[in-house]
């Protein structure tokens, strides 16, 4: 902890400078090369405050590639370029960052990371699409998500604004800034408590975010505070063919006990100043903390699980223009400890094997001490009058020191054997795993009148989670995994013109997918393969009128053959929960500076639900609609309609244990929005 510490006194000593017109900073992860052309697509503040968001998939769905289904709740699942992923292997491919900085180390990842950042009052969202890239850390493996804050200086917004909406929906945000002599304070809080159109479902989600910003001589600095917490009444899967259509089904909850308790707090301080040949040095420190409890409301005998990490570290980065070439390097070192404990209260409901494999008491109770070093060296050349070539590496080091409070092996907690060949859970002995990984790139860009083409050649990958490696089952003693990796060429184009587009086609083979064989055991022996293309168009029609197009065609498919118990993998079949097509489009009409008038319309395509094909949900189409007004004085008033059709639809949909299970979707929902807003 004493790492970054140490680095918080610049905090307080910018209290002592005098900020003069500080320019407005913009922080894209790691990577500082503006030239690097790859797949990415923004969402900027106009777009989030037209979109209002309610859950993140409201705006995921904006993003080619990207596909992001609401479990309940906050809850949810996140794919960019990939299946969704459950199970062992379905958390850690993806890196969430804020600020630029990851929101948790290596090994504790959360598939539901998006509620723990303020999505609705950021200045910006960023989604890389593909290999994370140079300078980040593991977990970039299919895609990189960067949430950047207001910058209070920029964006000197105060307000309040207070919106009530369908299922009792209720949210009030408060926005002040504070400007002077020292610097600017921007602070961002909002509040939701709302319910649902299902049985004892709800949930109250605050979010707490203070931006300060500073100059400490020549150079610019910016601490950032954020926090968020979730409480949430949770309601799991309906079951039953097609059941999101039955009027009554789709409003049941069979988990009326089911709960999660989260919590996420993160502290993030920088310094950036250019050199005399102008190249840029950047210095971040960082410390952060995460806390959940949740019951596990799917298991027989509804565990209750407890987890939590607090990590700290800094990263560096350099930019050095050459005579006729650029170097970018960068390093940085984290360390983290993190802990897992499950407790299960009561008998487990069902046969005698159930009862007997999964036994009252302790399951679970280790920590894992760890520490990442890393580094990334890259160099891009100029030739010709057109073309540009860069190339880099990145490398990572990662150590989990693993130890348990229990007795170790296929035992309760008591240290004695249960019936039917042993006890579901086995708790490994005490061990250290490390992993070392190295990913290079090349990307190749040809530059045209009034557009880029290019070509990137890219590996991603990320270490094994904590709960991969020590929370294993039925009898296995030890978890031998392998980082996973992904190797990806990506082809494409993006100009502006008659109007902003973007074509890319990727094509990507993943390797050491982890995943839970046959006989319950967590091995990294899978491959998969995938090849699609993504598109993204937003054109100017006149009058005052805007379309915006996008969407994606891939397909994914298993590179392997596998028996895993109740299915089977065969090498050329789909992936379930990986829809071939996925596509939305917006008209937006702005007939003067306070009218915002927007329609819209998202497509899911229909996806297997199994691995072995036989069963499939056919997709749905939702429209949606958005009136905002802006008066002079700073008042507004935002109307918002989803699912204007009332389509019964499922959010996501599998099939699991021998039935159709479903997230059912929300029906008509109105939001009525009204505030004041003072921006200069």
């Amino acid at each position: 902890m004493n790492l970054t510490l140490a680095w918080l006194p610049l905090v307080a000593a910018a209290a002592a400078t005098t900020a003069e017109d500080l320019d407005p900073m913009t922080v894209t992860g790691r990577d500082l090369d503006p030239e690097a052309p790859r797949a990415v697509a923004e969402l900027d503040r106009a777009d989030i405050e037209a979109i209002a968001p309610t859950h993140p998939a409201e705006l995921f769905a904006r993003i080619p590639g990207a596909w992001v289904t609401r479990g309940s709740g906050q809850e949810h699942l996140t794919a960019i370029r990939s299946p969704l992923l459950t199970g062992a292997g379905g958390c850690g491919a993806l890196l969430y960052l804020e600020f630029g900085v990851p929101i948790r180390p290596p090994g504790f990842c959360n598939v539901n990371n998006l509620f723990e950042v303020d999505l609705v009052h950021a200045a910006g969202l960023r989604v890389l699409r593909g290999p994370g890239g140079l300078g980040h850390a593991s977990g970039g493996l299919h895609g990189v998500i960067d949430v950047r804050p207001r910058d209070p200086w920029a964006d000197p917004v105060n307000g309040v604004a207070f919106e009530y909406g369908s299922d009792e929906f209720r949210e009030v945000r408060l926005r002040l800034t504070g400007r002077g002599e020292r610097g600017a304070l921007g602070i961002d809080a909002r509040y939701t408590d709302a319910g649902s159109f299902r049985d004892d479902e709800g949930y109250e989600h605050g979010f707490l975010t203070a931006h300060h910003r500073f100059r400490l001589g020549e150079a610019e600095g910016s601490t950032l505070l954020s926090f968020a917490q979730l409480d949430q009444d949770t309601a799991g899967f309906i079951t039953g063919f097609q059941a999101y259509r039955d009027p009554d089904r789709r409003t049941d909850n069979d988990n009326p006990e089911a709960f999660r308790s989260a919590s996420a707090a993160r502290l993030i301080s920088r310094l950036s100043w250019l050199d005399d040949d102008g190249g840029e040095r950047r210095l971040t420190g960082f410390v952060r903390r995460s806390r959940m409890n949740f019951l596990q409301h799917f298991l027989p005998g509804k565990p209750l699980e407890k987890n939590g990490q607090v990590s700290a570290g800094l990263q560096f980065d350099r930019v050095r223009p050459l005579e006729s070439w650029t170097l970018e390097w960068g390093l940085d070192a984290e360390v983290f400890d993190g802990f897992l404990f499950e407790v299960q209260d009561r008998p487990a409901e069902g046969s005698p094997f159930l009862v007997e494999t999964r036994p009252v008491g302790v399951h679970y109770d280790y920590t894992v001490v760890g520490q990442r070093a890393g580094g990334y060296l890259a160099a891009a050349v100029d030739f010709g009058s057109r073309w540009r070539l860069r190339a880099g590496l990145h490398g990572d080091w990662i150590r989990y020191d693993y130890d348990t409070d229990l007795a170790p092996g296929n035992l309760d907690d008591q240290g004695n054997e249960c019936g039917f060949g042993g006890c579901l859970f086995t708790r490994p002995a005490d061990r250290t795993d490390r992993f070392t990984e190295l990913a290079p790139e090349l990307t190749l860009t040809r530059r045209l009148d009034r557009a880029r083409t290019w070509l990137r050649i890219a590996r991603g990958y990320r270490a094994p989670q904590a709960t991969e490696l020590y929370r294993l089952q039925r009898g296995q003693t030890v978890a031998d995994l392998a980082s996973e990796t992904l190797d990806a060429v990506e082809l494409g184009a993006a100009g502006r013109g008659w109007a902003d587009w973007q074509l890319v086609g990727f094509a990507q083979r993943k390797r050491n997918f982890i995943f839970r064989d046959g006989n319950g055991f967590n091995v990294s022996e899978g491959r998969t393969r995938a090849l699609g293309v993504e598109f993204d168009l937003e054109k100017a029609l006149g009058g005052d009128l805007v379309a915006g197009l996008r969407g994606s065609w891939a397909r994914h498919r298993w590179d392997f053959d596998r028996a895993l118990g109740g299915e089977v993998i065969e090498s050329g079949n789909s992936i379930a929960s990986a829809p071939e097509r996925l596509a939305s489009a917006d008209l937006t009409w702005r007939p003067d500076p306070g009218w915002v008038l927007q329609l819209a319309a998202e497509s899911t395509g229909r996806y297997d639900l199994d691995e072995a094909n036989l069963r499939r949900y056919d997709g749905h189409l939702l429209v949606h609609g958005f009136a905002g007004y802006r008066s002079p004085t700073g008042w507004f008033v935002d109307l918002k309609l989803r699912n204007l059709g009332d389509e019964r639809y499922a959010e996501r949909a599998d099939f699991a244990f021998g039935s159709y299970r479903y997230f059912p979707g929300p029906g008509r929902s109105l939001f009525v929005q009204v505030g004041w807003r003072d921006r200069p």
